[in-house]
C-alpha cells in the first residue's frame, strides 16, 4: 500500500529515477538533463511545503508540486502531477491533488485560482482534470525551427548589449523589463530583483545563455536560452512596451538561435501562448511551426466536482 509524505533532502535520486521512468519521462522531458532537476526544485515560485511524493515499498511511485505566483489580477498555483504508470487507476493522482489543495488553503490562502497542465494528446490527463472539474482555459504551442542556416541579429540603432554579471542593478534590470513585457500577457505575474537573482544563479543555470538589451540607458528587452534533453529552448524573450515596433524582437529571437545552435543543440524550439497571434507571426516567419501542443485546466482551489 502507498503512503503520501512530503518531499525530504534524501528523495532527491528517487525523485530523478521517477521523472525518467518511461511511463512519465515524455511529460516532464525537460527535467531530464543534468542538473534540471536541481534548477527545477530551486525554482523561487516553488512552494517547497506543498511538494508531496507518494512511496510504496521504499520506491517512489508519484509526486505533486506546486508553484504559486502573483498574477496582477490574483495569485494562482500551476501544480504538476505525475504517477507512474503501474500505479495508476489507484486514486493516487487524486490524493495527491487533495494534498496540495489542502496545503495552498492553509498556507497560501490567497490563492484564487489552480491550474493543471500536460502535454497533449493525453486521454488521461484530460480525464483527470474533468473528473475533479478543471476547464480547459488555454492551449501552449511548443514551435521548432526547420534546418535552415540561422540568420544575424539586426540590432536597432540606439540599443546596446549587456551580458550576465550577477549585479543587483542587473538583476533589478531583468525584473523591470520582464515586468513591463509581460505586463498584458495571461498569467502574467510580478517578479523582483530577488526573484531573477534566484532564477538566474540556479544550478546548471548557463549564464552567457541570456542578452539584456539597452535603449537610452534603459532595459529594453531580454532572451534567455536553456538546454534540455534533446533540444534546446528559448525560454523566455520579451521587449518593453516603449521599445516594439523598432525589430528588437526579432534580433533577439536570432540571438537566440544563433546560441543554441553554437551549442549544437538537435533542435531550435520556444513555447508559446496559443492566443499572441503576435509572437505566433514572428515565429513563424523566421522559420518556426507547431510540434506540440500543451494544454492549460483552471478551477478555483478547493472546488472539486466530487465533493
Amino acid at each position: 500500500m502507498w503512503g503520501i509524505r512530503r518531499f525530504e533532502t534524501r528523495d532527491l535520486e528517487g525523485q530523478r529515477a521517477l521523472l525518467q521512468d518511461e511511463s512519465i519521462a515524455g511529460e516532464y522531458e525537460a527535467l531530464q538533463g543534468p542538473q534540471s532537476l536541481e534548477a527545477w526544485l530551486a525554482d523561487p515560485f516553488r512552494d517547497p511545503r506543498l511538494h508531496f511524493v507518494a512511496e510504496e515499498r521504499g520506491r517512489l511511485i508519484g509526486f505533486a508540486s506546486p508553484f504559486v505566483l502573483a498574477g496582477r489580477e490574483h495569485v494562482f498555483a500551476a501544480t504538476y502531477i505525475g504517477v507512474i504508470g503501474h500505479a495508476r487507476r489507484r486514486g493516487l493522482g487524486s490524493a495527491l491533488l487533495a494534498q496540495v489543495e489542502a496545503g495552498l488553503l492553509a498556507h497560501d490562502p490567497a490563492v484564487h485560482e489552480s491550474c493543471l497542465n500536460a502535454w497533449l494528446p493525453s486521454p488521461e490527463a484530460e480525464g483527470f482534470a474533468r473528473k475533479h472539474a478543471y476547464e480547459r482555459v488555454r492551449s501552449f504551442w511548443l514551435m521548432a525551427r526547420d534546418g535552415a542556416p540561422p540568420r544575424a541579429p539586426e540590432w536597432p540603432p540606439g540599443i546596446t548589449l549587456k551580458y550576465h554579471e550577477a549585479s543587483e542593478r542587473q538583476f533589478q534590470d531583468l525584473s523591470d523589463v520582464y515586468n513591463d513585457s509581460f505586463e498584458h500577457h495571461y498569467h502574467s505575474t510580478r517578479t523582483d530583483a530577488g526573484d531573477m537573482r534566484a532564477l538566474y544563479t540556479r544550478p546548471g543555470f548557463r549564464p552567457d545563455g541570456y542578452v539584456l538589451a539597452y535603449r537610452g540607458g534603459r532595459p529594453a528587452g531580454f532572451c534567455r536560452c536553456d538546454l534540455h534533453e534533446g533540444r534546446g529552448e528559448i525560454t523566455v524573450l520579451g521587449t518593453s512596451q516603449s521599445a516594439r515596433g523598432i525589430g528588437l524582437g526579432r534580433a533577439l529571437l536570432r540571438w537566440g538561435v544563433q546560441w543554441l545552435e553554437r551549442e549544437r543543440t538537435p533542435r531550435v524550439t520556444l513555447l508559446v501562448d496559443g492566443e499572441n497571434e503576435g509572437a505566433l507571426r514572428l515565429h513563424r516567419s523566421e522559420g518556426f511551426e507547431v510540434v506540440r501542443t500543451r494544454a492549460a485546466w483552471s478551477r478555483e482551489p478547493g472546488r472539486d466536482a466530487r465533493a
